[in-house]
């Protein structure tokens, strides 16, 4: 009985361990910040930085192929209603330092959205000797302008 009741015991203790990769910062679509934040992971990102628009759940899914083929279990693909909405997937490049940035909107045109990288007030300061390479994933309503990311820092 002992032994039932201790192995039940473990499993409910590991099974929290599969926890949410999203980020605990929490993020309000409004008319300043169209971006909801999805998911984050310091790893699965690319080895430069790049900004991914993404218009379909094709190409979402392979996508996540790609950051899944390292990982057991796998990221789920998340839920995305293309009909509304669109991702945006900024991945900061290969680093060691925690201080990721993420995105906000800096300029918005009738033909395009310009997008800046920032740090969050709330990051801590801190580098390890791991090869990062972060990737943050953003909804956002869906727009045909053209998406780009600011050239300044």
């Amino acid at each position: 009985m002992r032994t039932i009741i201790l192995g039940l015991l473990m499993l409910v203790g590991t099974c929290g361990s599969q926890k949410d990769k999203t980020s605990d910062m929490n993020y309000q679509v409004s008319a300043e910040n169209p971006l909801m934040l999805v998911i984050s992971d310091n790893y699965g990102g690319t080895e430069t930085e790049e900004l991914l628009v993404i218009r379909d759940y094709k190409t979402l899914k392979k996508f996540f192929a790609k950051i899944n083929m390292t990982r057991k279990p796998g990221l789920p693909v998340p839920e995305i209603d293309f009909n509304k909405e669109m991702v945006v997937v900024y991945c900061s490049g290969k680093t060691t330092d925690t201080d990721t940035p993420e995105l906000k909107r800096m300029e918005d045109r009738d033909d395009k959205m310009v997008f800046a990288r920032v740090l969050a007030a709330n990051q801590k300061k801190d580098t390890l000797t791991a090869v990062l390479m972060p990737f943050h994933l953003y909804k956002m309503p869906l727009t045909e302008k053209e998406i780009s990311l600011s050239k300044e820092e």
